[in-house]
């Protein structure tokens, strides 16, 4: 760390002009929470951190219509805010299954997301919920949905001289309701398996349209398209669930580690689908 130099811009523009010069040697740092532990196991080198807190506006959350949050909003303030706890309460829960109040405190979403770690708690979440996630560089910025801005393990589709300035979440559709669920050792720990799921239904009680979101069943947080397709028109039976889980562990290609192999961790992405999907079903049943 003593050979690492800190800067701290004013604006994005200014930003940006030092990721465009030092390139792959530089290192946004937003709540640092991941970052700081990388730099200590030596797992990373960075000659610069960039640090956002002197930029204006970044820790502002909006909710007109969708919501908008910016790159420095920790997760306590997403959890707690009150327009997220009425209108998109999945990510609510998701966000009080980040680690501790400490961390919460201190680390961002943004920075959650902008990490990449396959096993973090909201990527998931905001899978279900159909978020995107806006980049800024030199050309100008652009937007991708969330499940298509992992692209590798703890890689992402930021290039070394842009930034994840804010994500966006559209206002969820009516008889809508979702769930996340952690399978962890312990609370604070990352998901063995994560699983965010929403569900719409419709006018007849049947599904409109389910989403489903996956930490930890492979190499990057994972939408489960099969699982999805399969609801869709049908009544969500408990056989309907339980085929949606056997398809979203089928979809998935988790890593075996010392918290179980491959072959355990599908089975748990099975029975965590079920039950997310049961409880997101009973939330847009009102």
């Amino acid at each position: 760390m003593a050979n690492v130099e800190y800067r701290e811009p004013t604006s994005i523009e200014e930003a940006l002009a030092l990721l465009g010069q030092y390139g792959d040697e530089a290192k946004i740092i937003a709540g640092g929470q991941s970052l700081l532990v990388m730099i200590r196991d030596g797992l990373i080198r960075p000659r610069v951190l960039v640090g956002l807190q002197g930029i204006p506006g970044l820790s502002t959350i909006q909710a007109n219509g969708e919501l908008r949050i910016g790159a420095m909003a920790t997760h306590t303030a997403v959890e707690r805010h009150p327009a997220v706890q009425q209108r998109w309460p999945l990510l609510a829960e998701a966000e009080r299954a980040v680690s501790t109040l400490q961390i919460r405190n201190r680390g961002t979403l943004v920075g959650n997301v902008a990490h990449g770690f396959p096993t973090a708690d909201p990527p998931a979440a905001l899978i279900a919920l159909g978020a995107q996630a806006r980049i800024v560089g030199p050309g100008g910025e652009r937007t991708l949905p969330i499940e298509e801005f992992f692209i590798g393990f703890m890689e992402t589709a930021l290039q070394p001289t842009e930034l994840l300035a804010e994500l966006r979440i559209p206002a969820q559709p009516a008889r809508s309701g979702g769930a996340y669920l952690k399978y962890a050792m312990r609370p604070l720990d990352f998901s063995i398996v994560g699983v965010g799921a929403r569900v719409t239904l419709a006018e007849d009680g049947t599904c409109a349209e389910a989403r489903i979101g996956l930490n930890g069943a492979g190499a990057t947080p994972l939408r489960a398209r099969q699982a999805e397709a399969a609801l869709h028109g049908a009544r969500l039976t408990d056989e309907a669930l339980a085929e949606a889980g056997r398809l979203a562990a089928a979809e998935s290609d988790p890593v075996g580690d010392l918290d179980g192999s491959a072959e355990y961790k599908r089975k748990m992405v099975e029975v965590f689908v079920r039950r997310a999907l049961r409880r997101a079903a009973q939330a847009a049943q009102g």
